[in-house]
C-alpha cells in the first residue's frame, strides 16, 4: 500500500510539472530529479513540505463558467481544474477539493448594449409638443400662425439614447382664423341681355383708395363700404377693382360678365354682330339637330316641294282638311266646300342647338317669295306630345276661305287664312316659323302645299335655317 501511495504521488507531481502554471508551486531539482526516478523508500516531508501541508496542482480537466453578460448572449469562459494535495505521512494525497485555475479559452460573446429593448443603432421618433409657421392669409395683409405636431428622432448609441433632430409632424390647424379677403367683387348675374345693365357689387376690408377698371373702358372710383354699381353691358365684360390694403399693397379682384346678343346676332371676340349666312349646307336626312350659331356664319336647308307648273287639279286629298271647292260653280257659298288637293306634304322633326332663324323660302340660299295655287297650311308639335297638331296657320289666296269667313278647317277647327291675292296663284313672301320652336327640345314640323281644284300651280319651298 504504501508503495501504491508513492507511485500516486509521483504521478501526481508530473502532472503538475507538465502543467506548471505562475500561481503552481515551484519544485526543486532534487524533487525534479524524485519525479523522474522515484525511490521506493518514502520522501520525507513530501518534497520538503512538513506534514499536513496542503498546496494545488493543475489536472487535465476543464472548468466551465458563462460570462456575465448585461444585455444577453453566449459568452463563455474555459479554466483549467487544480486538485488540492496534502502531505499525510509523507505522501502527496488528494484532498477530495478542487478550484479554478488559468483562463484557457474564451468563446462565444456577449449582446451590444441596448436602449429599452432597441437594438445599437436603431432610430425611433416621439412626439414633442408643437412647432408653428408663418402663414399669410389668402388676400389679406394678416398673417397667421399653421400648427404642427413636433416629432423628435433619437439614435440608441452604446445604450444611450441620443437625440438626432426635430421635425414638423402632421398639421393641426391655425392659431386663429383669416380675416375675410380684402376685396370683394361680383356682377350681380353671370348673363344679361345686350345693352342692359348689371349690378358690380364690391366691398373693401382694411383697404383704401378703391377703383374699377372694365376691359370696354369703363372706370370709376368706388367707395370702401359694400355698394352696387351700374355698369353697362354692350358686350361680353370683364372688371378688375383694385385697392391698398393696411400693409401698403396693391390688391385686386376681377369680376366678368357676358352678354345675351340679339334675335339675329352673333358673338365674335365677346361682342354682338349682326348673324349673317357665309355659307349654306343642305340637309339630307331627318330627324336633324342643327347646331347653334357661330360667328363662321354656317346655316342650313332641306328642300320639302318640287316646282308644279300650271296644270289641271290632281292627285289625292288631304282629308282633315276642308276650303272652298273651285271645281264648283257655287263660288262663295257656305256649302261649297271641299278636301283640298294635296301638291306636297312634310312631316319631319327637328332639334335646334341655339337661337336659329327657321323660314319657309322658294330659294335655298335667298330669301324668295313662294308660289302656290291655292295655299300653304302648316303647324307644328313638341315631338313628346301625344296630342294632334293644334298651332296650323294658313297663307295662300283669299278665295281658298270657306265662303266669306276668310278662314278653312282643320280637324272641323277654324283655321284663319292669311290672304295674299284674292285668287288664283298666290305670291306669299317668306313664312317665319321661328315661333314654332324652342332651343333644345325636338319639335315635330307638319307643311302642306294645298290645291283648292281647278287647276294647280307651285314653286320650289325650302325649309331654310337661318
Amino acid at each position: 500500500m504504501k508503495h501504491m501511495n508513492k507511485v500516486l504521488a509521483v504521478g501526481l507531481l508530473v502532472v503538475a510539472f507538465q502543467n506548471c502554471a505562475p500561481q503552481n508551486t515551484t519544485f526543486t531539482k532534487a524533487e525534479m530529479a524524485s519525479q523522474t526516478a522515484p525511490a521506493e523508500e518514502v520522501v520525507p516531508n513530501c518534497f520538503g513540505r512538513t506534514e499536513g501541508t496542503t498546496w494545488w496542482v493543475p489536472s487535465n480537466e476543464l472548468l466551465q463558467e458563462n460570462g456575465v453578460c448585461q444585455y444577453g448572449g453566449d459568452l463563455a469562459y474555459s479554466y483549467a481544474k487544480e486538485i488540492e494535495l496534502i502531505c499525510h505521512q509523507g505522501n502527496a494525497v488528494p484532498t477530495g477539493k478542487s478550484q479554478k485555475g488559468n483562463l484557457v479559452a474564451t468563446t462565444g460573446a456577449c449582446l451590444p448594449a441596448t436602449c429599452n429593448g432597441k437594438p445599437q443603432g436603431s432610430t425611433w421618433t416621439i412626439p414633442n409638443g408643437t412647432v408653428s409657421e408663418p402663414q399669410a392669409c389668402p388676400s389679406s395683409s394678416v398673417v397667421v400662425n399653421a400648427i404642427y405636431n413636433k416629432n423628435d428622432t433619437y439614435i440608441c448609441d452604446n445604450g444611450k439614447e441620443n437625440f438626432v433632430k426635430s421635425e414638423k409632424g402632421s398639421y393641426i390647424g391655425l392659431d386663429k382664423s383669416c380675416p375675410a379677403p380684402d376685396l370683394d367683387a361680383a356682377f350681380s348675374s353671370e348673363k344679361v341681355a345686350i345693352n342692359t345693365s348689371a349690378g358690380l357689387i364690391t366691398a373693401g376690408y382694411n383697404v383704401s383708395n378703391m377703383a374699377y377698371s372694365c376691359s370696354d373702358g369703363q372706370s370709376g372710383v368706388l367707395p370702401v363700404a359694400a355698394t352696387s354699381t351700374s355698369i353697362k353691358v354692350s358686350q361680353d365684360l370683364a372688371c378688375t377693382v383694385k385697392g391698398t390694403n393696411s400693409a401698403g399693397a396693391s390688391v385686386s379682384k376681377t369680376a366678368s360678365i357676358s352678354v345675351t346678343c340679339g334675335s339675329n346676332e352673333v358673338k365674335s371676340g365677346g361682342k354682338c354682330i349682326v348673324y349673317a349666312c357665309k355659307s349654306f349646307v343642305e340637309i339630307t336626312s331627318f330627324p336633324v339637330v342643327i347646331p347653334e350659331r357661330t360667328d363662321a356664319g354656317v346655316c342650313y336647308y332641306a328642300k320639302l316641294f318640287n316646282k308644279i307648273a300650271t296644270g289641271p287639279s290632281s292627285g289625292s286629298r288631304l282629308d282633315f282638311v276642308s276650303a272652298r271647292n273651285h271645281a264648283s260653280s257655287l263660288g262663295a257659298d257656305p256649302k261649297n266646300v271641299a278636301a283640298p288637293y294635296v301638291m306636297g306634304a312634310f312631316t319631319n322633326k327637328v332639334t335646334l342647338q341655339g337661337e336659329r332663324s327657321v323660314k319657309l323660302s322658294g330659294s335655298s340660299n335667298a330669301l324668295t317669295s313662294i308660289l302656290v295655287d291655292n295655299f300653304v297650311l302648316m303647324g307644328s308639335r313638341l315631338a313628346s306630345s301625344t296630342a294632334a297638331i293644334s298651332n296650323y296657320r294658313a297663307f295662300g289666296s283669299a278665295d281658298a276661305a270657306i265662303g266669306t269667313t276668310g278662314k278653312i278647317k282643320v280637324n272641323n277647327a277654324d283655321v284663319a287664312l292669311q290672304a295674299f291675292e284674292s285668287g288664283g296663284t298666290a305670291t306669299i313672301g317668306t313664312l317665319l316659323l321661328t315661333s314654332d320652336f324652342s332651343v333644345g327640345k325636338q319639335y315635330e314640323l307638319n307643311v302642306n302645299a294645298l290645291d283648292c281644284g281647278g287647276s294647280k300651280a307651285l314653286s320650289d319651298i325650302y325649309l331654310v335655317f337661318q
